[in-house]
This record gives structure tokens, C-alpha cells and sequence, in this order.
């Protein structure tokens, strides 16, 4: 299979998609994934074209995005290098696929439109994970962007093999942690993470578990759905599920014991700053919220969320063992 830009692949290339909302748990996902041999994590792509060729936000191994001697060689083999890359015209392609078009996705008759206007912008994609498989020689390739519309761009390629880890937790506990002012230090000095209120949150919360649900749940054999609290109390047996999902096997996991995991340097471009943790960490639930977070966000949390608080049993109490 030719991309177009003199990279040969003679096989589709596996990327496995991690979706869900924000606050739960992907960026750590993403990072213990990327540290299984023949995986490679990219940390959230989607932004690559803003966040790294325009802001220059540091690479996960902890370099500015261009010093990267990873991606330097990944968009060299790609697109020539940096500097032969429109950056405005990659942003205004991707943003033909944003969450507000996602109705638009889900309507048959709306398809074909949908699906010419992405036409370019999955040309400009296939070459860049050829490469990102090329020059890593990986055989997976993680991606933890997010976005169910992305999702949708990535499934459309000849040339993935896509698999989607969808990712859910509570949204109390989401909403809680969007309140928090949260540094972020990858992307420069004195800068903070964005926040939501939990109307926004959770509404937010609705459309991309709902539509995560109506885009892949159908799929079986390719898609895992993946409560956040299940994971951080038993994550060796997250990671088995997830490995069988993609039909991978690893002689060695990179767990220390039950709830430790030992993180090296990754080359993430986007996420939260945790995706900059390495060495020994303890997976731990982050359930704050339960003690902590105002009763009037839990109601109105609640209120908006409740069918899907149903869905996905959290109206049960959840007690789990160490």
C-alpha cells in the first residue's frame, strides 16, 4: 500500500483509540500502554498541528516538540520536515471533524457530505501514522485524543486498523476534577489547564459517551468499554483485556506489583501533564469528590447525567478490594 508520499506499508496499521471524555484516567492509560514492547503512544495527535508546530508545548520525553529527535524524523519522513507543513490549512482540515459536526456523522443521509469533506485532511493523517509506524517500527500504535469525531476520521482510513478503548467515569468525579486549577507546565510558565462548570462538563460528558456508544458499541470484536474506576483498582486485568481486544501479546508488563507501574520516557505531544510522570507510580483512585465536591454540583451533575449514571452502574455503590 503506497501513502501517496513514497511510504510503503504492505499491511493496515494498528492504532488503538482511546475515547472518552476528559478527567478519566486516558492520559495514565495512554502512558502504561505505550510502555508495553511493539506499542507506541502518541499522546492526544489530534492537536499536533497547534499545540506542537505552532506553541512549541514540550514533546513527553521533555524536549520543546522541536527538538524532538522522534518527531523531527517522523514528519521529515512524512512531509519533508517542519517547515514544508501548512500548519493553518492541517488546523482548518481538521476542524471539517469537530464535536458540533458529530450529528451530522450520525445521520446516514448526511454521510457522503461528511465523508468528501474529510477526503484531504485522512490523505494528510495516512501519511503521518505511515511514518509514526515507520520510524518507530511499531506494531501499535495508542492514541489518546479523544474526541469521538476524530475517532470517526481514524475509522474511515483504508490503511487503520482501528481498535477503541472507551474510557468512563463517573461524571461527578469528571466534573469535579474540571473545577480544579490545574498547572500545566508543558505548555509554559504560570499556565493553567482549561476549566468547566459541571452544566458543561456533564453535558459534554453525555455527547461523547452517547456517541461513542452509537459509533462503535455495534462492533464488538474491536471495541472495550472500560469504567475508570474498574481500571485504576485492577489494572493489570485492564491491560490483559485491552491487549486481547487488539490481539497482542506482552511477556512483560511494566507492573512493580498490584498497583504499581514503572513509567519511562514517552513521546507524547498532548494530554494532561501527567504524561510527563516517569519512574515508579501507584495507580490510585482519584474519588475526592465523594467528600469534597459541593452538593449542589453533585445534584446538578446527577440530574443531567442519570440515565447513563444507569447505564453504566453508578448509582450502585462500587466497593472494591486492594
Amino acid at each position: 500500500m503506497s501513502t501517496g508520499n513514497g511510504l510503503q506499508t504492505n499491511s493496515k496499521i494498528k492504532v488503538l483509540y482511546i475515547t472518552g471524555w476528559g478527567r478519566s484516567g486516558t492520559t495514565l492509560l495512554d502512558n502504561i500502554l505505550g510502555q508495553v514492547d511493539g506499542f507506541f503512544s502518541v499522546g492526544e495527535l489530534r492537536y499536533i498541528w497547534d499545540r506542537n508546530l505552532i506553541d512549541n508545548m514540550l514533546c513527553g520525553c521533555g524536549r520543546p516538540f522541536n527538538e524532538c529527535p522522534v518527531w523531527t524524523q517522523v514528519l521529515h519522513r512524512a512531509f519533508g520536515g517542519i517547515d514544508q507543513i501548512d500548519v493553518h490549512e492541517m488546523i482548518r482540515l481538521r476542524d471539517r471533524a469537530r464535536t458540533r459536526h458529530l450529528p451530522l456523522m450520525l445521520l446516514p443521509w448526511e454521510k457522503r457530505l461528511v465523508e468528501h469533506r474529510l477526503t484531504e485532511y485522512r490523505a494528510v493523517l495516512s501519511q503521518l501514522y505511515c511514518a509514526i509506524h515507520s520510524v518507530t517500527k511499531s506494531r501499535v500504535i495508542v492514541d489518546s485524543s479523544k474526541f469521538p469525531s476524530y475517532g470517526y476520521v481514524l475509522a474511515g482510513m483504508p490503511m487503520v486498523d482501528l481498535y477503541i478503548v472507551h474510557l468512563v467515569r463517573d461524571p461527578r468525579g469528571v466534573a469535579y476534577s474540571w473545577l480544579k486549577r490545574k498547572p500545566q507546565p508543558d505548555r509554559g510558565q504560570d499556565l493553567y489547564m482549561e476549566r468547566f462548570d459541571p452544566f458543561k462538563s456533564s453535558m459534554i460528558w453525555n455527547t461523547w459517551n452517547l456517541t461513542a456508544e452509537a459509533f462503535w458499541n455495534r462492533t464488538r470484536q474491536r471495541y472495550m468499554k472500560l469504567r475508570y474506576e474498574d481500571f485504576v483498582w485492577r489494572p493489570q486485568e485492564a491491560m490483559n483485556r485491552i491487549l486481547n481486544l487488539v490481539q497482542e501479546e506482552a511477556d512483560d508488563l511494566p507492573f512493580v506489583d498490584t498497583r504499581k507501574v514503572r513509567l519511562g520516557i514517552n513521546h507524547t505531544v498532548s494530554g494532561n501533564p501527567n504524561r510527563l510522570n516517569v519512574g515508579t507510580v501507584e495507580i490510585r483512585p482519584d474519588e475526592e469528590w465523594r467528600s469534597r465536591m459541593k452538593l449542589s454540583d453533585k445534584a446538578i451533575v446527577t440530574a443531567l447525567t442519570w440515565p447513563l449514571l444507569i447505564k453504566y452502574k453508578y448509582f450502585t455503590n462500587i466497593h472494591h478490594s486492594s
